[in-house]
């Protein structure tokens, strides 16, 4: 009886401690919603149109393929991306947990432990690449900015320091792709767990070229808060 009512307290402390970090957790992401870091950042009246494309939950960057500009086509190259059928306009990346991205190809099919493990234990990542053959249409969960070439020369660079690369070559993961849209994905730097999520990683995408906005959120309404 005495071992039964250990266990109780010792369960009913845990249960008590993981609602009020949750609850710790949750009010921070709103707190830094609101707290922005590159103040100063103005966007240019003219220059390069880059997008945020959120599904609701995770948000993408998307940035145009630019003519002579060759420095994707040496790490994804069209020919690996089965499902085109014109040349691609836009290229979309997202980075996180490599197990999440490839178990979980729809949200109906995440399952507990892998959103468990996603976000407690820190993890191998991946980056999902898209290739759009369209201009994505502005929207409540897509939204736009303009750059200057040399901020946009900033957001590539951090991207590409993020895939992982051996012998000079990125490394496909040609096992999981996501219904109706051109993509792939491919080994990535970092490691992914609760404080650095995928849209963490979005947002510092934008942080590390000095464009404006929250200082952390592990959701996608943080990014797109500073976008309206």
């Amino acid at each position: 009886m005495k071992q039964i009512k250990k266990i109780l307290k010792i369960s009913i402390k845990f249960l008590l401690g993981f609602t009020v970090f949750v609850g710790v957790y949750l009010l921070s992401s709103v707190a830094c919603k609101y707290i922005t870091v590159n103040n100063n950042y103005k966007a240019p009246q003219e220059g390069v149109e880059v997008f945020i494309v959120s599904n609701g939950v995770h948000a993408d960057i998307c940035l145009p393929l630019i003519k002579e500009d060759y420095l994707w086509s040496n790490y994804f190259g069209v020919e690996s991306f089965k499902t085109l059928t014109k040349q691609p306009k836009y290229i979309s990346f997202g980075w996180g947990d490599k197990g999440f991205f490839l178990d979980t190809p729809t949200w109906a099919d995440l399952t507990i432990s892998t959103a468990l493990k996603a976000a407690f234990v820190p993890s191998e990542t991946a980056i999902h690449v898209s290739y759009l053959e369209y201009k994505p249409k502005l929207s409540e969960k897509i939204k736009s900015f303009m750059v200057t070439k040399a901020t946009f020369k900033k957001l590539q660079d951090y991207i590409v320091s993020y895939i992982k690369v051996k012998e000079g070559k990125s490394q496909l993961i040609d096992c999981c792709r996501y219904p109706n849209v051109h993509d792939n994905f491919y080994e990535a730097n970092g490691s992914y767990h609760l404080f650095r999520t995928c849209n963490v990683w979005t947002n510092q995408v934008l942080i590390n070229a000095g464009i404006k906005t929250a200082i952390w959120t592990p959701f996608d309404s943080g990014i797109l808060a500073q976008l309206e």
